[in-house]
């Protein structure tokens, strides 16, 4: 039995229709059971209870339309995938930009938890396409240079470097990649918009409505971490204590507080605050396609003239928290080291 399609993936679909209809067609700015399902999805992220408003679906299609467009859009902006092996580092200058060596790469990979359960548990699988995120630093200083024949030892460098590598949304293929991608993007709007509510709720009514701020708030941080856990290295610590805090005070508030069903004035100030978010998606997640010149020892090469590799990759921002590479991978069973042999290295480190 086909397991039933996401929205991203029934929003592909609609854009390809669209795309093969030519200039004259009829078509709907958006496929109507897709735009119900995503609107659905936003309803039951942020509160089951926006059902009770009159005409909610009507007054949310426009911004979740644009939303949908908008992220659907960035999946399909990514770049190719890229094949992280130890075949390809010497060929690659992406793969050697981020891996110092194949062995670096091979371990790296290898050691995921999402790589090795996905080829444990499809034996006949090849390889694995699987998220990279990673964060780009530049780092100025002086080293040694060669301008024509002369040696220039104070020669201002930039240094590219990437940190805080992690792996995510292993599956089979890369339109799954692209559709997991979108979706997380989803996700992390569905917070933001429930966290804006929380903040138009707190200031227009102070304690008046404290246990629905709070169960929103909640709500927007799960959210948050579901998106941004699998995109920035262990970024959802702090998340956590935070959630744990409101769950602790939510107790708190359900005890002291008398249970308040809301009205229809506060869930229209809910639907108000969705659309705000929804209606304009890059504010809160923007891209830029990065392109960069360097030579074989990461420094950056800014004379167009001059021998250098080129690097192209998207980068993600999110929020307020910094840019991310994004970059889909793929990755060989052949290149995947055995258990056993991680475990006599890790033994062979520990020996005097």
């Amino acid at each position: 039995m086909n397991p039933r399609p996401t929205f991203t993936a029934m929003a592909r679909a609609w854009l390809a229709r669209l795309a093969g209809s030519g200039p004259s067609a009829t078509a709907p700015r958006c496929d109507p059971a897709l735009l119900r399902q995503a609107i659905e999805q936003v309803v039951d992220g942020v509160d089951p209870r926006l059902r009770a408003v009159p005409g909610y679906a009507r007054k949310l299609a426009p911004a979740v339309e644009q939303t949908i467009a908008y992220f659907t859009e960035c999946g399909q902006w990514l770049a190719a995938p890229v094949e992280f092996s130890t075949r390809r580092w010497a060929g690659d200058p992406l793969v050697r930009a981020l891996f110092a060596t194949a062995a670096e790469l091979q371990r790296f990979f290898s050691d995921d938890p999402g790589v090795r359960a996905y080829f444990h548990d499809r034996p006949l699988a090849d390889e694995v396409y699987i998220g990279l995120g990673v964060t780009r630093h530049e780092q100025h200083g002086f080293g040694v240079a060669m301008s024509g024949e002369v040696i220039q030892r104070e020669a201002p460098q930039t240094v590219i470097s990437f940190s805080d590598y992690r792996l995510f949304g292993a599956c089979d293929n890369e339109q799954q990649l692209r559709q997991n991608i979108e979706q997380r993007g989803f996700g992390f709007l569905i917070g933001e918009a429930l966290e804006r509510i929380v903040e138009q709720e707190h200031r227009a009514h102070g304690r008046e409505h404290e246990q629905q701020m709070l169960e929103l708030r909640l709500r927007g941080l799960m959210q948050k971490q579901g998106a941004m856990d699998s995109l920035y290295y262990e970024s959802h610590a702090g998340l956590d204590d935070e959630i744990a805090r409101l769950r602790a005070r939510l107790l708190r508030e359900r005890e002291a507080l008398a249970p308040d069903r809301g009205d229809a004035t506060l869930l229209d100030g809910y639907i108000a605050g969705i659309c705000a978010v929804l209606a304009d998606p890059e504010r809160y997640v923007k891209r830029a396609t990065v392109r960069l010149r360097i030579d074989r020892m990461n420094i950056k090469v800014e004379s167009p003239d001059a021998s250098a590799d080129e690097l192209t990759f998207s980068e993600v921002t999110i929020g307020s928290r910094p840019p991310r590479a994004v970059i889909l991978t793929r990755f060989p069973r052949n290149d995947l080291l055995a258990a056993g042999s991680r475990l006599d290295e890790a033994q062979q480190s520990l020996r005097p």
